[in-house]
């Protein structure tokens, strides 16, 4: 596989990925609604909270270099 092609095939994997992990951060937004009351419950979320944020921002930043590769590689 040529460098382009692996470099767009990363890069629409790492997007189907953060769409994933955003798609997974809205739904335990509205799970929080429903349990404000069980605090045990309103914890583990926050702490799901905190590893889907963190692979979110890992991901972003991934896919903006890999934009910028593909980029690259178009200009040359």
């Amino acid at each position: 596989m040529s460098t382009r092609k692996n470099l767009k095939y990363k890069y629409l994997k790492t997007k189907i990925a953060l769409s994933q992990t955003v798609q997974q951060l809205l739904e335990i937004n509205r799970k929080r609604k429903f349990f404000r009351e069980d605090p045990k419950r309103e914890t583990q979320l926050n702490e799901e909270l905190k590893v889907l944020n963190a692979t979110a921002e890992i991901q972003a930043r991934t896919l903006k270099s890999y934009e910028e590769s593909l980029e690259k590689l178009e200009r040359a």
